[in-house]
């Protein structure tokens, strides 16, 4: 049994609200076991509608659809699914005398354009909607097609309806509810290109799935399997949790949603080592988000918003910033030594070297109680917002690797 999700509203193809009750819903039916393949986003226009609940009908086997139950003239979804499903929409007293109590309880009288939501379609089975003056209903018994849900727009009372009404009676209909957990391994350093080189094979098993999300500097690798239970899930995503730890080694920096510099900060904690920072690219990314995960005691030094130049006078070495290539690594090493405390990380992140900023290298170095790590990042450095992440991630991420003492990519 699978599900999907007609949402229905000119204002979100207009990007006037967001969304927020697809990601709900999606999460509600991921709880009870509940496959959802497809979900569409449809404006206020009946043709338009009708079509989008044909195609669901046909492919699924159940629909939900949210919004365009209101009084409204451009509230179409009950004739909608009147002529997807071939029925007449009928009057029913019983709805309109629920509409009009609602309203009696807000000390207000109903309005006759409010008697528009006691049409439903011809067969379809009423749900009460207490917290709300939109009636809900389920369209069933449709020869040879799936079955539609309609429920509200409005944020409080969908959920409502889902948590009292919609989720036991899709919990009947599976048989029982299952349970779907997911496990996101967060790697870092290491692209979705190569991510998918390197385990592209786990990515066709259907239970657990694999699948991967990339963001700046990061990829995330998704294993959800279902299962009658808990421990059942827990006993099907062990084996592939185990094999893609395996492949990916230090690439996985942590689990759900551990951040990299949560994973930082508590390396320095349990290692009694203070990080020194240089940063002369990302306006103090990097110490600003050690700070915000809690790890700001952390920080023995920090020179943000200096130009390369300015760093290497503040730190005493010499002069000459023209550097590139071995020079500039070399350089970026030396301000990273500077930098560290006695006990504890120097991180340097520094470019362009030249003050033509004709060449436009970056460099990250560590030096850490042993090891020393450097990485070219490149050239065509771009002071973007995305940039800035990527570069923080990166920097973050090679600090990671100094105190663990792991320096190879699982890229190599």
């Amino acid at each position: 049994m699978h599900a999907e999700l007609v949402m229905i509203g000119t204002e979100l193809l207009l990007g006037e609200i967001v969304d927020t009750n697809a990601t709900k819903l999606a999460k509600m039916l991921r709880e009870i076991g509940l496959d959802l393949y497809y979900k569409t986003t449809v404006g206020d226009n009946l043709a338009r509608i009708t079509d989008v609940l044909n195609l669901a009908l046909d492919r699924s086997d159940v629909v939900i659809t949210s919004g365009g139950l209101g009084p409204t003239v451009d509230d179409m979804t009950r004739q909608a699914v009147a002529d997807a499903t071939g029925r007449p929409l009928v009057y029913s007293t019983e709805l309109e005398e629920q509409i009009a109590e609602r309203f009696r309880s807000f000390g207000r009288e109903m309005k006759e354009n409010n008697k528009r939501q006691a049409y439903i379609p011809d067969g379809a089975v009423p749900l009460p909607n207490p917290v709300g003056s939109a009636p809900c209903f389920l369209s069933d018994d449709i020869e040879g097609r799936g079955f539609i849900v309609s429920l509200p727009g409005v944020p409080r009372e969908l959920e409502y309806m889902m948590q009292h009404t919609v989720l036991p009676l899709l919990i009947e209909r599976m048989g029982g509810a299952q349970v779907m957990k997911v496990r996101m391994l967060r790697t870092c350093a290491v692209g979705e290109s190569n991510v998918d080189r390197i385990i592209g094979d786990l990515m066709t098993a259907s239970n657990p799935t694999v699948g991967l999300a990339a963001h700046a500097g990061q990829t995330d690798v998704r294993i959800a399997a279902k299962a009658a239970t808990q421990a059942e899930a827990e006993a099907r995503i062990a084996p592939v949790e185990a094999e893609l730890r395996r492949r990916l080694g230090v690439a996985v920096y942590g689990v759900d949603k551990e951040t990299v510099p949560e994973v930082v900060g508590r390396l320095l904690v349990d290692q009694d080592l203070q990080l020194g920072v240089v940063d002369t690219l990302t306006g103090g990314e990097i110490a600003r988000d050690l700070t915000e995960a809690g790890f700001g005691e952390r920080i023995a030094k920090n020179l943000q918003g200096l130009r390369v130049a300015e760093a290497v006078e503040q730190l005493g070495l010499p002069a000459d910033t023209s550097l590139d290539g071995a020079q500039g690594m070399e350089l970026t090493a030396a301000l990273a030594k500077a930098v560290a405390p006695p006990e504890g990380v120097g991180l340097a992140l520094i470019g362009p070297l030249t003050s033509g900023e004709t060449d436009n290298m970056t460099f990250i170095a560590v030096h850490g109680p042993e090891d020393v790590h450097l990485a070219e990042m490149g050239r065509g450095y771009s002071g973007t917002t995305y940039v800035h992440r990527w570069l923080t991630i990166q920097s973050l991420d090679r600090v990671r690797r100094v105190m663990l003492k792991e320096l190879e990519s699982a890229a190599d």
